[in-house]
């Protein structure tokens, strides 16, 4: 089968080859690719990439095989799945359900085979099914969606009444804003004059309002418009520093900062002002659990979301590089690869 391998550490190594089909074991379903979303971290890289392996973690396909110990999937259904798929179910993490953190972690498309290939084969546990309502390309923002349920329903746990900040209008800052937007919190997505078609989709959502900061003063927009004291919760998605100190300004007193997205650096923090005299909080929010995905779904099925909305490109997998370019500049929201 066709899929695309990254053979070494370097993003120039990729390449579309053919392999072997994935077998199926016991407990493990093969799943035909019907359509796999590109994420920054196949463009930019991840920390936990153990290459060589074939990329791609945001899927939804067709099971085609079942192992013969599989019981509660049949051949034929629609599914998407989680990414942690090793873990060691013994440490702390792992017993409090916290699968993300597991000592032991491989994720599809890092550690272990993804989904940028014709089969993919993940253990049963994994699994989730389609809402009917769901097309493939839709199923695939499944985990990307969970992602953010993870970070505003799990990390920052929002109770409905908070002012909210969210920095980056990329695929996962939109769905944030959307998730934290149904919590019940007046929110604000922050972006740039180029981000504008990025607004215009977030706005559908009937979010509180967006922010362009090549136009506006976010401080002065916040102490006079949202309020003096600052915000509640900022949620860093853009994987900026700067927007990291410009989301730490804009908290209130004793606020909350969910760093999001990747910054693929250090960061240098006055601990002074930032934690000891203003008794900020910050905490970071890693990819999903079993819980943010079972929250996912049942939000999708109480509240109508424009994931379409959110694909603006669709391409075979043969064309990846013109996807993968299409996310470096900045021209397309979420791309869509299909074997």
């Amino acid at each position: 089968m066709l899929a695309l391998v990254q053979e070494t550490e370097s993003k120039e190594s990729i390449r579309l080859l053919e392999v072997e089909e994935p077998r199926c074991g016991p407990r493990e379903v093969k799943i035909k690719v019907r359509a796999a979303g590109i994420c920054g971290t196949d463009v930019y890289g991840i920390a936990s990439l153990r290459p060589p392996v074939i990329l791609g973690h945001e899927f939804s396909g067709e099971i085609v095989e079942i192992g013969d110990q599989v019981r509660h999937f049949k051949v034929g259904e629609r599914v998407s799945s989680e990414t942690t798929v090793v873990r060691c179910g013994e440490c702390p993490y792992c017993r409090e359900g916290l699968y993300n953190l597991c000592v032991n972690r491989k994720g599809i498309g890092s550690g272990v085979n993804g989904a940028f290939a014709e089969y993919i084969v993940v253990p049963e546990f994994t699994l989730y099914r389609l809402p009917e309502y769901l097309s493939f390309e839709e199923g695939t923002l499944l985990e990307p969606l969970a992602c953010a349920v993870r970070g505003v329903m799990e990390q920052a746990a929002l109770k409905g009444t908070e002012k909210v900040l969210v920095f980056g209008p990329g695929p996962l800052g939109i769905l944030v804003s959307w998730v934290a937007n149904l919590s019940g919190a007046q929110v604000f997505l922050v972006g740039k004059a180029q981000d504008k078609e990025r607004f215009a989709i977030a706005l559908k959502q009937n979010i509180a309002g967006i922010i362009d900061i090549d136009e506006i003063n976010i401080y002065q927009f916040v102490r006079e418009k949202i309020d003096p004291y600052g915000v509640d919760v900022v949620f860093e998605c853009s994987g900026s520093v700067h927007a990291v100190h410009q989301g730490l300004e804009v908290l209130r007193k004793r606020g909350k900062l969910v760093q999001m997205g990747i910054l693929h650096r250090e960061v240098e923090l006055d601990f002074d002002t930032y934690f000891f005299s203003r008794e900020l909080v910050v905490t970071g929010s890693r990819t999903q659990t079993s819980s943010s995905w079972q929250k996912a779904i049942a939000l999708l099925h109480k509240h109508h979301l424009p994931l379409r909305e959110l694909i603006t490109h669709e391409l075979p997998l043969e064309r990846w590089e013109k996807g993968f370019e299409l996310v470096r500049r900045r021209e397309a929201l979420k791309v869509i690869l299909k074997p």
